[in-house]
């Protein structure tokens, strides 16, 4: 990535990686973990893409604002649901297909294509 990309992403960024996991594993309940978060463009803001793991082994997918850690969505996720967006394969790949199902699609996001 060019150094001016990079400037410019990272003055975007106020909330660290590990602050949105920890808010995300807090939307979703007591004795929650954090699976994976990756950071992405959703409808042209920058957001962390959080799967997370409730105390029941329920899947959720939570969207945190990169610039201030509002969580903007929240949504549990069955596994088949996860499955068939390609979750189970390519969780921290090129747009993290959890939030096709029930939360935000857009730019960068997976579709099921290509």
């Amino acid at each position: 990535m060019e150094p001016a990309i990079v400037k410019a992403i990272s003055s975007q960024v106020h909330v660290s990686l590990a602050n949105a996991s920890t808010t995300a594993e807090k939307v979703v309940g007591a004795n929650a973990h954090t699976a994976a978060v990756r950071i992405g463009v959703v409808h042209g803001f920058l957001v962390y893409m959080a799967l997370v793991v409730d105390s029941n082994n329920n899947f959720h997918g939570v969207l945190i604002d990169a610039g201030n850690g509002k969580v903007l969505a929240s949504t549990q996720m069955s596994m088949a649901a996860m499955m068939q967006s390609g979750m189970g394969v390519n969780l921290m790949g090129p747009g993290m297909g959890m939030m096709q199902h029930g939360m935000m699609k857009g730019p960068g996001m997976m579709t099921g294509h290509p």
